[in-house]
């Protein structure tokens, strides 16, 4: 997970990333690392807040299971600015998005 180094992770928000989430999970990330920091990149560009993503990474992780595409298109249907806010009010807020 050392490649989440790149968007400004911290040794220890890393260590918490792991330290919540199994194996498999941690596996994934690791196999699909573009993907994700395609995500995470795309969430940083739209306003989402680094702590909101790392909280994504350790309590609503499926959403880095998706596509970038699928994330906007979801997105598009909202009002992004109310997302964002939502957001990163609580990262549970996610449940309430229709994704593709």
């Amino acid at each position: 997970m050392e490649y989440l180094k790149e968007i400004g992770f911290s040794d220890l928000d890393i260590k918490d990333i792991l330290d919540n989430n199994y194996q498999h999970i941690i596996e994934n990330l690791i196999v699909n690392q573009d993907n994700v920091l395609e995500i995470a990149n795309y969430l940083l560009s739209i306003g989402i807040e680094k702590d909101t993503i790392k909280e994504i990474f350790m309590y609503q992780v499926s959403l880095f299971f998706k596509t970038k595409k699928e994330i906007q298109v979801s997105f598009d249907e909202y009002e992004l600015d109310s997302i964002v806010k939502s957001l990163n009010y609580d990262v549970n807020n996610v449940e309430l998005i229709d994704f593709i």
